[in-house]
């Protein structure tokens, strides 16, 4: 006898996908990026990054020590050809794709009448927004 699954709703599908792919795809991206970073070729060298962490730095001392200051939005964007930029460059990838795979569910659940999930996904995706805009302040 066949068991009957529940079929999964199409919000969930869409998430579920579009974030799978994502953080695929940046998963990829870090593990080119790490390579290329042990291999020589960043911008700040790999030995300062765990240096400043073994010493407890803050954000802002790390940065502050590497560059001389903390750099503004998405400083990787121009040092995509480095192992480090590519690395951040990857994870911002991972972590952006949560905004389009909320806002694509929230339609789904809006669609399907589920007001209160449709709302909160569309809230949720509106905050990581924020935070990939570099809208939020960095904590000091």
């Amino acid at each position: 006898m066949k068991e009957d699954k529940p079929k999964p709703p199409l919000a969930g599908i869409i998430y579920g996908e579009i974030v799978y792919w994502g953080v695929l795809a940046g998963s990829l991206i870090v593990i080119v990026g790490s390579v290329l970073a042990f291999l020589g070729d960043n911008f700040v060298p790999v030995s300062y990054w765990i240096s400043s962490i073994w010493k407890g730095e803050t954000v802002l001392q790390t940065w502050e020590g590497a560059t001389g200051a903390l750099p503004n939005g998405h400083w990787y964007l121009s040092h995509l050809t480095t192992g480090d930029g590519l690395s951040a460059f990857g994870i911002s990838l991972g972590v952006f794709s949560v905004a389009p795979a909320l806002f694509l569910s929230s339609v789904a659940l809006f669609r399907e009448k589920e007001w209160l999930y449709g709302s909160l996904a569309m809230v949720g995706g509106i905050v990581v927004m924020i935070g990939v805009l570099g809208l939020a302040p960095m904590p000091k």
